[in-house]
């Protein structure tokens, strides 16, 4: 449990009182909020600018809720409540303040920090990584989104004294946001997923987004332990010029990245390869391998209760982690083995014998590709395939070829159906038909039109991918579709 003084508070963030308040000043600050209806008795709210909300219009209800002191950065705000008895702090500014008091409690955190970011993957690859370290340590994680300048250093200040491990992931929207994450963080490990498409339309080229990743590095300290995917050739490129007192590590599911990796020049602390993978509907198999210069290789048996090769890759950077925090590889394995669904991110629906794959969280090109190979793998060879498919946003120019793609994807794993929602919509039709000009294809204008040609078309034994960017809200469609299938009985897993 968070344990502050007023004086780390005023040492971290270099704020002054202001107002005394009452209550002893040496009474412990058992927690921080920034929102006034969720604050616990006791807690320092912190007053943040947000583009809908003002905290500082809620100082009042936050002294009703039990806080304990104020932190403001508008003094003008105590006008319209002067009669609050409570301690306040004032900064210059609250949300750098916010992240400067994680960044002070982080230095007393003793637990090891491991730190992911990447184009695609970061999600997935947290709860990996958790799933794969808490058979034998006491894990803190980032709660659902909470990877950005406000999240994060929440985050950080939700961990207790007593975690072994505390896993973050770091989101950008542009470049410098990932360096003040992870100087935020300061992790032991980083680890970057891969280089994608995901923001190119904001930053211009993928080496600009490799330049915004790779801000990662700037919160290590030395001897930390970057664990990179061989398999993607700008992450290799990168780790050439790596500093020569942060270690490296690679993680790679390709006899290609493999090869990659043996032709570093540089050591490597360890490098963990996957054997070819057997996918089925329910699971993902493969061997993993630990090999360390000089020592006899390790290989462990590998089950993934859900079906997908970039599932691989994920468990790849578990057992990645547990290795660097001297978590026994059989140890890590038996934990990917239980790792939990998250969300909207390949949400398995039953209904009327049509299996439904929910993947709506969000779309990159990675990703769309990635979840249309995992419902090929699901469908195996016995049932029809239908993709309904919104856009992928932030590809700026590179929108067109992407979503063209992508639907090329869609027809090369044959499948018997494509409806496209969004305004790249004919983009990806024009892909599908250019490897399979008879495949079945249309645009729609909205959820409802997809969902009603959805409910009309499908049939027993068929398999569904429902897919697309955030911003296209893409749930909608399998909350329609399954009203107007009439479904009673539902039945979600991995």
């Amino acid at each position: 449990m968070l344990q502050l003084t007023r004086e780390q508070v005023v040492m971290w963030t270099g704020a002054r009182l202001i107002r005394e308040g009452t209550g002893p000043a040496a009474e412990p600050i058992p927690g921080v909020s920034s929102d006034s209806r969720s604050l616990k008795a006791g807690e320092l709210f912190i007053a943040l600018h947000g583009d809908r909300f003002d905290g500082h219009a809620f100082l009042r209800q936050a002294a009703e809720r039990g806080a304990g002191a104020l932190l403001i950065d508008d003094p003008q705000s105590l006008a319209d409540c002067p009669d609050l008895a409570l301690p306040v702090l004032q900064v210059p500014d609250t949300l750098k303040a916010l992240q400067d008091l994680a960044a002070g409690y982080r230095q007393t955190l003793p637990g090891q920090v491991v730190a992911i970011t990447g184009s695609v993957g970061k999600t997935s690859t947290r709860q990996m990584v958790a799933a794969c370290l808490k058979p034998a340590l006491r894990v803190h994680q980032t709660a659902a989104n909470r990877n950005n300048e406000i999240g994060l250093p929440e985050t950080m200040l939700d961990a207790d004294r007593q975690d072994q491990a505390i896993v973050v992931e770091l989101g950008m929207r542009g470049p410098g946001e990932i360096s003040l994450l992870s100087r935020i963080a300061r992790p032991d490990i980083a680890l970057i997923t891969c280089i994608g498409w995901s923001h190119i339309g904001r930053l211009g080229s993928r080496e600009a987004i490799l330049a915004a990743k790779w801000e990662i590095v700037e919160g290590l300290g030395p001897g930390g332990l970057l664990i990179l995917n061989a398999d993607d050739p700008l992450l290799l490129q990168a780790a050439d010029q790596l500093s020569g007192d942060i270690r490296l590590a690679l993680v790679t599911s390709t006899p290609k990245g493999r090869q990659a990796a043996h032709a570093l020049n540089r050591p490597l602390a360890f490098l963990l390869s996957a054997g070819p993978a057997d996918a089925s509907a329910e699971q993902t198999r493969f061997t993993a391998c630990c090999s360390v210069s000089g020592q006899a290789d390790e290989t462990v048996a590998v089950m993934l209760p859900f079906p997908g090769q970039h599932h691989v890759r994920n468990a790849l950077f578990g057992l990645a982690a547990a290795r660097a925090l001297h978590v026994s590889l059989a140890a890590a394995a038996a934990g990917a083995a239980g790792c939990p669904a998250d969300g909207n991110r390949q949400k398995l629906v039953r209904t009327h014998d049509i299996t439904i794959m929910d993947d709506a969280y969000n779309a990159a090109p990675e990703s769309m590709e990635a979840a249309l190979e995992a419902l090929a793998v699901l469908a195996g060879h016995g049932g029809r395939k239908v993709a309904a498919l919104g856009c992928m946003l932030e590809l700026g120019p590179f929108a067109p070829e992407a979503h063209r793609q992508v639907g090329e994807r869609v027809a090369e794993l044959g499948f018997g159906l494509l409806l496209a929602y969004g305004p790249e919509a004919d983009d990806l039709l024009i892909g599908a038909r250019t490897v399979n000009p008879e495949i079945p294809s249309c645009s729609c204008q909205d959820h409802e039109e997809m969902a009603g040609r959805l409910s009309a078309s499908l049939q027993p034994g068929d398999f569904l991918l429902i897919k697309g960017s955030r911003g296209y809200a893409m749930e909608k469609v399998t909350a329609l579709l399954l009203e107007q299938l009439g479904s009673g009985r539902k039945e979600e897993q991995r």
